[in-house]
């Protein structure tokens, strides 16, 4: 029965952890591909990422920005790697027509506006992103000041079949409490427009969950023992949490013959670490017969650390709270049915 309860809890923690996954993929240019259905980049000063992925030769896509004066319009193109096809940047600005010719793909020129061409270049160089261990390799930049109110349009062309993008809009750098505690959601749409399978991208936390979750189930039956389910839930959250750390540091080991050493380095061991220690705190009070009142204290501030630290792709944190909230009466059912 012991055994049955523990993977009965890990099969829920798995599909808890698939479904956001699922959800959260690649954003395709399949839907903006003519300036009429132009993507509307909402608050385009605030920095964010938009990936995009563009199928055949001249395939463009297209966005929009509403700008107002005293703004600056700040863009980023970049690929996945240096061996990747480079697309092209055409920003269109309200104003003087444009005595461009010809411009790339099928892109043409709506009346009263100007066109400017950024060609995209082979990055020979990748910068190390800390945050998330990941090697950025830019392309192309753009960047002005914006002296009257107006849309924008932003267009991608690409030069080759199959294009992987992405383009940094922005420079306000500002986060919603939801947008900075799905991060680590999002990061596996990242990893997959990377090129990674979605099997590189869990192993290490699925290793670390799984591995552990059978050494420590199997310690509890040869010692005769039955945590509550408060222990076991707290037990689960510190794995979970050892497992994204897993993820961050082979994401990190992955990057660093490809950008080389960088400080920022030090910034992505703090966001392994930090989940770590919540880990293994989370661990060593699953390991007590019972959750008191000072543990489920704890167990919230595990789960809060957690959240902002982006411990345990957000399902380690949630059981950690979870289980500091468990009712002790169904702890103790369990124990007597035991």
């Amino acid at each position: 029965m012991n055994l049955r309860l523990w993977f009965s809890l890990l099969f829920v923690l798995i599909l808890c952890f698939a479904l956001p996954a699922n959800a959260h993929v690649p954003v395709s240019a399949d839907g903006n591909t003519d300036i009429s259905t132009a993507l509307s980049v909402e608050n385009p000063t605030k920095s964010y990422v938009i990936y995009g992925h563009l199928h055949e030769v001249g395939d463009t896509a297209w966005y929009q920005l509403q700008m107002n004066p005293g703004d600056r319009l700040v863009l980023s193109l970049m690929t996945p790697g240096n061996n990747t096809s480079v697309p092209d940047m055409i920003v269109l600005s309200p104003g003087t027509d444009s005595s461009v010719e010809a411009l790339p793909g099928r892109v043409g020129i709506p009346a009263g506006y100007h066109a400017d061409v950024i060609r995209g270049e082979t990055p020979q160089n990748a910068e190390y992103e800390p945050f998330t261990p990941a090697a950025v390799f830019r392309a192309a930049s753009y960047s002005k000041e914006i002296p009257v109110p107006g849309l924008w349009y932003l267009a991608v062309v690409s030069p080759a079949d199959e294009t992987r993008y992405s383009i940094a809009v922005g420079y306000a750098e500002e986060f919603t409490p939801s947008e900075w505690v799905l991060v680590p959601i999002s990061l596996i749409s990242t990893r997959l427009w990377e090129g990674q399978s979605i099997l590189v991208i869990l192993t290490p936390f699925l290793a670390v969950v799984i591995l552990g979750f059978i050494v420590i189930a199997r310690r509890e039956k040869r010692r005769g023992i039955s945590p509550p389910g408060s222990c076991r839930l707290a037990t689960i959250a510190g794995l979970c949490c050892l497992g994204g750390a897993a993820i961050t540091l082979v994401q990190m080991v992955r990057t660093i013959p490809v950008t080389g050493y960088s400080p920022g380095i030090f910034v992505t061991l703090i966001f392994a670490i930090i989940p770590m220690v919540l880990g293994f705190w989370a661990l060593r009070i699953g390991r007590t017969s019972f959750i008191t009142m000072q543990s489920r204290g704890f167990l919230v501030l595990i789960g809060i650390l957690g959240l902002v630290f982006w411990a345990g792709l957000i399902i380690g944190p949630v059981l950690a709270i979870g289980a500091a909230f468990l009712p002790e009466r169904l702890s103790f059912a369990h124990r007597v049915n035991s």
